[in-house]
């Protein structure tokens, strides 16, 4: 292919998730058993180009430095493609679980904020203590409010 290059970083995600998807290779042998040929072909195809792309270019462990991707065009045509779609359809669902847990978030911190205000109001020192939110609240919590990525 010649001149496509991938960063370390890139590469390590992409071997990750090829090496992650092998583990779905018995699909083919299913697909063989219930004589669904169709299905059969697909993912046999689907897991040779994968194979071909560990194999030929990113190989089995990190590696250091950006990789220069070897594995014919049409080979990492269908991978990519694939791929892409995997990872959009991927991102779309991490979105909606974001989107639940932050409004989840922003209602648990109105209970919070009422029942502080009521507490207080009571002259109970409960009412002083605001609860701790755990590490991946924070970040979430942080991105909510413009400090951070969204």
């Amino acid at each position: 292919m010649g001149g496509t290059k991938l960063s370390a970083a890139q590469g390590d995600a992409l071997r990750e998730h090829l090496i992650s998807r092998l583990s779905g290779i018995g699909d083919v042998w299913l697909a063989v058993s219930q004589q669904d040929y169709a299905t059969a072909d697909r993912l046999a195809g689907e897991f040779s180009d994968d194979l071909r792309l560990l194999v030929d270019d990113l190989g089995w462990q990190p590696q250091d430095g950006d990789l220069e991707l070897s594995t014919p065009p049409d080979v990492l045509r269908r991978a990519f493609g694939r791929l892409r779609e995997t990872a959009d359809s991927q991102r779309l669902s991490e979105e909606a679980e974001w989107h639940e847990l932050r409004r989840f978030m922003e209602r648990n911190e109105l209970l919070m904020e009422a029942c502080n205000v009521v507490l207080a109001n009571l002259g109970d020192d409960r009412g002083r203590r605001r609860g701790r939110l755990s590490r991946a609240a924070r970040v979430v919590w942080g991105r909510r409010r413009g400090r951070g990525p969204a």
